[in-house]
């Protein structure tokens, strides 16, 4: 009796905890069925039907898997969620890591019911490693995810989706390559005030895969003619913008959330003295990729507006007058490289004002800017960009009594590095 219960607590202790860690897990061989087998066995505390979650290092949280069968020094794990097929390669070292079996939903969980078969045991060929032994691959199947093994439904596709889209492991890599682009505009004239400026500002982005953040200020002096007075006047405008996407939610849709800000004053009046647009959540649809073209896509996003003018009276005088209300932003954004050295990109915002009180869409109340820059590049970091801006916006003609539209052509030279 006791010889037993000693076998018994022995075969326990051998099992996969929950949250106990087996690090420097290779994989050694990929089956089919989104079958692996891991350099790890009875010896290292892995039993069958063992629950656990593969990680690494470099790509975060893989997947999650169940062992099917295992051996004195290798088992086979069989994966059921994958958040991100990416992470897999015969090249990285892994983390392996206990999970609870209540955790296991109920489609995988019949794979502990009975010994499983493992197709393709059989002796494989040695493979030619090719020209460059070294290059790392991404040697698993292309297309891993839950879906090749149980169609998620309820709970279990929403939990899955959640998973994909809020990955913490992967915000942070994406986040932390992150490149910054100073730039100064010797150049600029405007055509609502005869202004000639001068402009600089940073702008800041990363190129990741799934997380992207843009951040951007500038702010322009500009010696101009007053279109009141006809008197020279120096005048100062700032912008400012937020915008975070999360890319590829599905192939062709990525969220979109900004903040916007601008202020600008011609000559004594600030129109807007401050205009902020705030875009909690919207969409991005990627029309067009190619090696040509870096992107075509278009995006909505609703924002709310809220902006300080200063306001013309009858008398001359002029008055501080708030607003607010929501804006449909849409964004039609497009960028070709014509060659090795020159781009094209071009953005163009309408954003027609809708009143909240009643609802009415104003057609004529846009609040359009189209951004047109051709763009030379002198080396990998330093840059030189012809942009050429053009805005419409009905309010500087009924409030202030400036022209509605506005023409700014400049030259930029801009340095970009990594921080």
């Amino acid at each position: 009796m006791w010889i037993i219960l000693g076998v018994l607590f022995s075969i326990s202790a051998f099992a996969l905890e929950p949250f106990e860690k087996l690090k420097n897990v290779k994989i050694l061989r990929v089956l089919p069925d989104n079958v692996v087998m891991l350099n790890r066995g009875v010896e290292d505390g892995v039993m069958r039907n063992d629950h656990a979650k593969i990680s690494n290092d470099t790509e975060g949280y893989s997947s999650r898997a169940i062992c099917l069968k295992v051996s004195s020094d290798v088992s086979y794990w069989r994966i059921y969620r994958v958040p991100n097929s990416e992470a897999f390669s015969l090249d990285y070292i892994y983390t392996l890591s206990g999970m609870a079996d209540r955790e296991i939903p109920f489609p995988p969980a019949k794979w502990r019911d009975g010994e499983q078969q493992i197709a393709g045991l059989d002796p494989v060929k040695k493979r030619d490693p090719g020209p460059d032994p070294f290059t790392v691959k991404s040697d698993l199947p292309e297309r891993l995810t839950e879906r090749d093994l149980i169609e998620s439904v309820g709970p279990d596709r929403r939990k899955l989706f959640i998973e994909q889209t809020l990955n913490k492991d992967m915000l942070k890599r994406d986040l932390s390559s992150y490149r910054l682009s100073l730039y100064a505009s010797p150049f600029s004239r405007q055509s609502i005030n005869e202004g000639e400026s001068q402009r600089y500002g940073f702008r800041g982005g990363n190129l990741a895969s799934k997380y992207r953040l843009l951040t951007q200020f500038e702010q322009q002096q500009t010696k101009l003619k007053d279109p009141l007075t006809k008197e020279s006047v120096s005048t100062r405008s700032t912008t400012g913008q937020l915008q975070f996407q999360i890319y590829h939610l599905t192939p062709s849709i990525s969220s979109l959330s900004l903040v916007n800000y601008n202020s600008q004053r011609f000559s004594r009046l600030a129109t807007p003295k401050a205009h902020y647009q705030v875009g909690p959540i919207g969409v991005t649809w990627h029309i067009h990729e190619s090696k040509t073209w870096e992107y075509v896509d278009l995006s909505y996003v609703p924002l709310y507006d809220m902006r300080t003018t200063d306001v013309v009276q009858t008398d001359g005088t002029t008055k501080t007058e708030k607003t607010t209300g929501l804006r449909h932003g849409f964004r039609f954004g497009m960028k070709s490289r014509i060659n090795e050295k020159v781009a094209f990109e071009n953005l163009l915002w309408v954003r027609p004002y809708q009143d909240p009180s009643s609802w009415k869409l104003e057609g004529d109340n846009l609040n359009l800017v189209n951004d047109l820059k051709l763009i030379f590049s002198l080396t990998d970091k330093l840059f030189f960009d012809y942009q050429l801006v053009y805005q419409k916006d009905k309010l500087w003609k009924t409030l202030s009594k400036l022209p509605e539209s506005n023409t700014i052509n400049s030259i930029n030279v801009r340095y970009d590095f990594d921080i």
